[in-house]
């Protein structure tokens, strides 16, 4: 009961805080350390405060504690449409272990407390209203902070990506499975990992014509489409698109806005194929993604931003791998 107390008692908070920052986005934006780092400290410091009132708890134990009420916030935020299951699904294992990290750090002050309880009530007593003071003063730190961050600790990075498979068929077979278009039928669509967490699944690609200029839309589950333009083609060897996303055109509803397409925080800029004949009569096709990420922890967004490229790319090259066998 103790647990349901200060779990639910620190989620209400985590919920209040997620609301005031996407009321307030623009002067204090939820992709930033403040709401991503020192938020979930001070969700695992209640947790752990409001526990350790009634309760003991091991060091263990209060790291791992918080790690419940950031589960119930993720219940909680995706139900009421605050979040989405990829963004909880990437942040979830930073959010925790910094949730943790607060635990620790009330586990701490408890037991300094409760020492000071058998020694000397007088003096606790003179120092309760300055107590509750700083408590008060922690629970609004990541408001503070993060009116005063703002943008500020956003860092641009580029990434390029590149996948690669050798298909036992000629180039010119492969080149005609590169360039078709139309529905992507029920058994070429992709089952991998990115299409498991939420990410759309590819249903359609148009192309007007394959020259210089032409136009080609991949169009995906929920809304989500890529308008992509050749820049560059060598016939059987290299066909390069510039890809041009307008986050405005894509439904609210098919991604998170912290990791939209297009957006602040995530654009793709270019698809380059190039397919290289080999001398057992295969050819080797290479699809290789440039895009920028946009965060102020890009060490840990680039261990998603490579994972789920690489998966969508693998996807692609399994869509051409299908329709030169095919």
């Amino acid at each position: 009961m103790k647990i349901l107390l200060a779990t639910g008692a620190a989620t209400l908070y985590g919920i209040s805080l997620r609301l005031a920052f996407g009321t307030l986005n623009s002067i204090m934006p939820i992709m930033s350390v403040s709401f991503l780092i020192l938020a979930p400290v001070v969700v695992g410091f209640i947790t752990v405060l409001v526990y350790m009132r009634y309760k003991k708890a091991s060091a263990l134990g209060a790291f791992f504690l918080p790690w419940v009420t950031t589960f119930l916030l993720l219940i909680a935020t995706i139900y009421l449409n605050l979040e989405g299951s990829i963004c909880w699904l990437m942040i979830y294992p930073l959010f925790s272990i910094a949730a943790g990290i607060g635990g620790l750090f009330a586990h701490r002050i408890m037991r300094k407390r409760k020492i000071n309880l058998a020694n000397s009530k007088d003096i606790l007593d003179e120092n309760q209203w300055n107590n509750r003071f700083k408590v008060s003063v922690i629970l609004v730190l990541p408001i503070i902070f993060g009116i005063i961050e703002r943008d500020h600790s956003l860092n641009r990075s580029d990434i390029t990506i590149e996948r690669s498979v050798t298909i036992n068929k000629p180039t010119s077979k492969i080149w005609k499975a590169l360039t078709s278009t139309g529905a992507v039928l029920k058994e070429e669509k992709d089952g991998g990992l990115s299409s498991l967490i939420g990410f759309p699944k590819h249903l359609e690609t148009t192309l007007d014509t394959l020259a210089i200029g032409g136009k080609r839309i991949a169009k995906y589950e929920r809304g989500l489409y890529f308008n992509e333009t050749i820049t560059e083609l060598i016939p059987n060897k290299k066909l390069v698109f510039k890809v041009d996303v307008d986050p405005h055109k894509i439904p609210p509803t098919v991604m998170d806005e912290h990791i939209l397409i297009g957006g602040k925080h995530v654009d793709v800029y270019e698809d380059i194929y190039t397919l290289k004949a080999n001398e057992d009569g295969s050819t080797t096709v290479s699809l290789s993604s440039h895009f920028m990420i946009n965060t102020p922890f890009n060490w840990y967004t680039k261990i998603w931003a490579n994972f789920l490229m690489k998966d969508i790319l693998d996807g692609q090259l399994e869509l051409i791998i299908y329709r030169a066998r095919h």
